[in-house]
């Protein structure tokens, strides 16, 4: 019986971390194939499957040409201020936001967050006309805040605050209101503190989003010099390096790697963040 117990948690053990690596390596594969070709000098190998996924005389060659031939640090900058401007807009708002949600008791209050969730099920797609004929009329079309504006209020970081909120013991909001501390010293003095893994969640989510986001600012930005990294890179690449897909498996690596990096440094938080959202 014993033994048949061993076997069986090491069959489960067996299967569960099999397909971990195996969905590892699915996920990586990209990133993996992206990094090999534009290591590689020689593009003559980037079709050649198993051989693209080891570099042929390695060289950085394809990553300076990156530099040389497009803005490149223009669009990193843009996108770096603008995903900040995006980090904090969406971190305030949803505290803002979620605790109310969370602490206070006003008539319809459950209806109004029920809405807010309802709107995740909504392509983005759908606000595109009348958030560009709203800031046509605020004349922020062609600039970083007409392509920012939009972004800042999120239904999942109304959640997720809102979940954090609750989870805080009622006992240290009733010691505080005691102490004669107000609603907003409540939340920014008491709650936020407490809900640090959550917030940092919300911002590595929000930094991942604003990082990646192509469509909007597409539409709204049109001068070169304002767009961001992957906006930027897109345009150039798909106009006359278009043929060298070395050359833009080279910018790929060099616009996700910010990310990667932040990632790693954060997971922890991440992680924990999501948890407390979870209970």
């Amino acid at each position: 019986m014993a033994m048949g117990k061993q076997l069986r948690t090491v069959l489960a053990m067996t299967g569960q971390y099999a397909g971990l690596i195996g969905f590892g390596i699915f996920t990586t594969f990209p990133f993996i194939w992206a990094l090999s070709v534009a290591l590689s000098a020689d593009p003559s190998n980037t079709w050649l499957f198993p051989r693209s996924f080891w570099p042929t005389d390695v060289s950085l060659m394809w990553f300076k040409r990156v530099f040389d031939e497009m803005p490149f640090m223009t669009y990193m900058k843009n996108s770096t201020w603008m995903t900040l401007q995006t980090i904090v807009g969406v971190v305030v708002l949803s505290i803002l936001a979620g605790y109310p949600l969370a602490r206070l008791r006003f008539p319809g209050r459950n209806f109004i967050f029920v809405s807010i969730l309802a709107t995740m099920m909504m392509p983005t797609e759908v606000a595109i006309i009348p958030n560009f004929i709203t800031l046509k009329h605020m004349g922020l079309l062609d600039t970083q805040l007409g392509a920012i504006i939009p972004n800042l209020s999120t239904a999942f970081g109304i959640f997720l605050m809102k979940q954090a909120f609750e989870a805080v013991p009622q006992d240290l909001v009733d010691a505080a209101r005691v102490d004669g501390a107000t609603e907003m010293q409540i939340l920014w003095r008491v709650m936020v503190p407490v809900s640090g893994p959550s917030i940092a969640s919300l911002a590595i989510f929000s930094l991942v989003n604003a990082w990646n986001d192509y469509l909007w600012p597409s539409i709204v930005i049109s001068s070169k010099d304002k767009l961001p990294l992957a906006v930027g890179v897109f345009n150039d690449l798909t106009g006359p390096f278009a043929t060298s897909y070395s050359m833009v498996m080279a910018a790929i690596v060099m616009t996700v790697i910010p990310v990667l990096i932040f990632f790693a440094f954060t997971q922890r938080y991440f992680i924990g963040g999501l948890d407390g959202a979870v209970k």
